[in-house]
């Protein structure tokens, strides 16, 4: 592994109080140092932060890196999370490659068109449903809790057909306790064989009748689910954009065939605090003036690429209409998510629903003051927005 100056004297990876539509002043400010540098983690450890867009595009069409590493007991580690964990797929880079092509295979025909045509109408239904129950109370509601967290646990229980959505999420939003691993691989176990007693037009009914065992399939479950717990979030700041920015909103509502463009821009500026998945370098590389070393820690930030203003123009600006709108929003690459087709219907038909049902949508609050889940000791899956309290 590379040489490396003290690792009390490295800049600490920890974001100030998120602001929904800002770039945090600590990725700003490494940003404008370097595309690539050395920072320290959350658990004290030395890592290699990617900032600029090019760089980390770079990176992952390569694909020399892996959730992997040769020596697991002592790697460096970018936080104290059995969910991380999970993603170190094996002990060898080439396994580790194997695996990863080996699920992709798996999952990927699940987000085919035509299964996706199928699930767009559930999650129509639920969204109208919702906002009926909302409207019915309001003229006030909080939109992440009433609204974007429901929407999402429901609709990645209908794609895989778990039997108790309650029990389902809880599980999996417990995951950061090392000592619920277990657990939650037993209910998923569990709950396979269920749907296999009960099948259904879902995830674990398709890989069952192909012959995959429950095991796999419950870790298979595990691995799509992390990626979906970090929509609501995505919801919610989208839904927040829109209502501190009427004019969007109400463009939307005029042109609703802006959708898609307008969906692009909200996964763009989606997350409010660091977005990274820990990597390791399977060879040494180098790029961006620095040469990261074999099994060091790399951390790919979606989040400050998204705000590059070599790319994006003026970057803080909600624009609906942004064009070119490159984002990484769902990474690149071998790397990019498979789920990214289910996450962009659920956000058209939301986004679509609010402007018309909600037409004068605005936020209670100053977008500064959106009060947001503050943990300092770990990023939180999905975390960011706590509560969004809005009025139409």
């Amino acid at each position: 592994m590379s040489t490396a100056p003290d690792v009390e004297e490295l800049p600490l990876l920890r974001c100030q109080r998120p602001v929904v539509g800002r770039l945090d002043p600590l990725l700003r400010d490494l940003q404008s140092r370097a595309p690539v540098l050395k920072v320290r983690t959350r658990t004290g450890d030395q890592a290699w932060l990617v900032t600029r867009y090019a760089e980390l595009k770079q990176l992952l069409v390569e694909g020399r890196m892996e959730n992997a590493h040769p020596d697991p007991a002592n790697r460096a580690r970018y936080l104290d999370s059995p969910v991380f964990d999970y993603n170190l797929l094996g002990t060898d880079f080439d396994e580790a490659r194997a695996q990863h092509r080996e699920f992709r295979a798996a999952l990927t025909p699940l987000f085919a068109a035509r299964r996706m045509a199928v699930l767009r109408e559930s999650i129509r239904d639920r969204v109208h449903r919702l906002l009926d129950s909302l409207l019915a109370k309001g003229p006030e509601a909080d939109l992440h809790n009433d609204f974007s967290l429901p929407l999402s646990h429901g609709v990645l229980c209908d794609l895989h057909g778990v039997p108790d959505e309650q029990t389902f999420i809880s599980m999996l939003t417990g995951m950061d306790d090392p000592a619920k691993v277990g657990e939650v691989f037993a209910y998923l176990a569990e709950a396979v064989v269920w749907r296999q007693a009960n099948p259904g037009q879902d995830v674990i009914t398709e890989l069952s009748a192909v012959g995959v065992p429950v095991e796999q399939i419950a870790g298979l479950i595990a691995t799509i689910s992390f990626p979906f717990l970090v929509t609501p979030g995505v919801q919610s700041v989208g839904t927040a954009l829109f209502a501190a920015h009427p004019e969007q909103r109400d463009l939307l509502a005029r042109e609703p065939g802006l959708i898609d463009s307008a969906v692009d821009e909200v996964l763009r500026m989606g997350q409010v605090e660091e977005s990274v998945m820990p990597r390791y370098a399977a060879e040494d590389i180098t790029i961006g003036g620095v040469t990261i070393g074999y099994g060091d820690l790399v951390l790919c930030d979606h989040y400050s690429a998204n705000y590059d203003e070599l790319v994006f123009p003026d970057p803080e600006r909600f624009d609906i209409t942004r064009a070119p709108n490159p984002h990484l929003a769902f990474s690149h690459g071998i790397s990019h998510c498979i789920g990214a087709p289910l996450a962009k219907i659920q956000l058209a038909e939301v986004f679509s629903a609010l402007v018309t049902r909600m037409p004068g949508l605005a936020l209670t609050v100053p977008v500064e003051e959106i009060p947001m889940s503050m943990d300092p000791e770990a990023v939180k899956l999905g975390g960011g927005i706590a509560s969004l309290p809005v009025t139409w």
